[in-house]
């Protein structure tokens, strides 16, 4: 049977106190003294109330863990300062007003900076300690999500040479593409040709990395939507709207792709109308939100109970790759068609 995995933060937390109330214990013994043993057995006493402690500050600093880190250091500090002179008065309490072993001086405020000051350094020590296990655990969180994502990456490139470049999809191709040669629209026949090697070049030989320029994604989308176009003629618009600063900004790979294609199957496809699919990007306070949404349908009906496959694969490489801080959101788009977006961190290539 596999025995479940330590809490790194108690295991430190308690070997920092242990080694604690040793080093101060062995230091008593080397200078015997009266009482010896109660003083052992009091020290064991705040060695606890430290251990408690410490747990607090671990809990308040991971309260604080989406604040900048000078914020947190700050925090750590104060915390450490009042840990110390918490720990002081009650050492105080501990050894000369509860059960006095001998007559003491009354207590003094230089006496209790002096016991805060070097319990401060205890403190302090155990929050670098918890800043150093938790800059550990997500740096190997980085390293699994960065692995599955690149893991999820290659899969939703196979899902996408399943779901879209197969025999179905090569087939409406090749149709539409015989009927622009017997209708002798040669032209636009050899602008499909063009627009179908390279979506394929771009899908099958470029070894797709996790992250791409958002240049390269809107380009893959719009040789789709060109091949599209053949099938559909004049009931598919496509307008992009991609600001030039934003086209060095960093996107997950083909993470468009099942948002258009969901505009095209069920915008497109089902409309006798012209409907008019728009990618759009933008940026707002470090945030990049890239838009895929269509006029097609009657805009009427409620948002699906829960994603179809496509979508289901977009929200799960945003989570691999970005965690909680990206974003998907889809749905209606009033007064007709269906809107779905993409929320994530602004990064630049």
């Amino acid at each position: 049977m596999r025995l479940p995995r330590p809490n790194n933060y108690l295991v430190a937390n308690f070997v920092l106190w242990a080694l604690t109330y040793l080093i101060v214990t062995a230091r008593m013994l080397a200078d015997p003294m009266p009482h010896a043993g109660h003083m052992a057995l009091r020290r064991l006493g705040m060695a606890v109330f430290g251990f408690v402690a410490c747990l607090v500050i671990g809990k308040i600093l991971s309260a604080l863990a989406e604040q900048p880190m000078w914020r947190r250091i700050v925090a750590a500090v104060l915390l450490s300062v009042v840990g110390g002179f918490a720990y002081s008065l009650l050492n105080y309490a501990a050894f000369y007003l509860v059960w006095p072993m001998w007559k003491v001086e009354p207590l003094s405020p230089i006496s209790i900076a002096y016991t805060a000051s070097m319990f401060f350094w205890t403190f302090i020590s155990w929050c670098a300690l918890y800043f150093a296990i938790r800059y550990e655990e997500e740096l190997k969180e980085k390293n699994l999500r960065l692995v599955a994502s690149q893991a999820m990456a290659m899969d939703a490139q196979n899902r996408m040479l399943r779901y879209q470049i197969n025999p179905h999809f090569l087939f409406n191709t090749l149709n539409a593409l015989s009927s622009l040669i017997l209708a002798k629209e040669n032209d636009r026949a050899e602008r499909v040709v063009l627009s179908l090697s390279s979506f394929l070049r771009h899908t099958l030989e470029k070894e797709m990395p996790d992250k791409g320029p958002l240049s390269d994604e809107i380009e893959a989308q719009r040789q789709y939507l060109l091949i599209e176009q053949a099938r559909f003629e004049d009931r598919l618009n496509y307008v992009e709207s991609i600001p030039v600063e934003l086209r060095d900004a960093l996107a997950p790979s083909l993470i468009l792709q099942p948002l258009v294609e969901n505009a095209v199957k069920y915008g497109v496809a089902r409309s006798n109308a012209t409907v008019t699919i728009e990618i759009k990007a933008e940026a707002t306070a470090g945030r990049l939100r890239l838009t895929v949404a269509d006029d097609g349908g009657d805009g009427a009906g409620l948002a699906p109970p829960k994603l179809g496959l496509g979508l289901e694969n977009v929200r799960r490489r945003l989570d691999l790759i970005y965690g909680k801080t990206a974003e998907l959101t889809c749905g209606p788009r009033l007064p007709h068609g269906f809107l779905a977006s993409v929320e994530i961190p602004l990064e630049r290539a």
